[in-house]
């Protein structure tokens, strides 16, 4: 069943998920400076990665990378997510 706009909308508001580019071999996330492909690198550090919001927005930086032979994803590399939140929303254990 087809999510509703507005719920859509609403998971947003509250937090969703992410997606970046990852070497398997290493767990190294890709970094792209401006997401054209012109600067990337690899690195050891998540927040060091260059995180977009959807896996087609991450295959779009894979395949800048070379990563996309074929139309499939290279081997020893996958879209990878984790979820994010708005600070303001989350709230200490009381």
């Amino acid at each position: 069943m087809a999510k509703n706009p507005e719920d859509i909308k609403n998971e947003r508001e509250q937090g969703g998920f992410e997606y970046a580019v990852m070497r398997s071999s290493d767990g190294a996330l890709l970094w792209d400076d401006d997401l054209n492909g012109v600067y990337q690198s690899w690195e050891d550090d998540e927040e060091n990665a260059s995180w977009v919001d959807s896996e087609k927005d991450a295959l779009r930086l894979a395949d800048l990378a070379g990563l996309l032979p074929g139309g499939r994803l290279a081997k020893g590399y996958e879209i990878t997510e984790r979820p994010w939140y708005y600070e303001d929303d989350l709230r200490e254990d009381e």
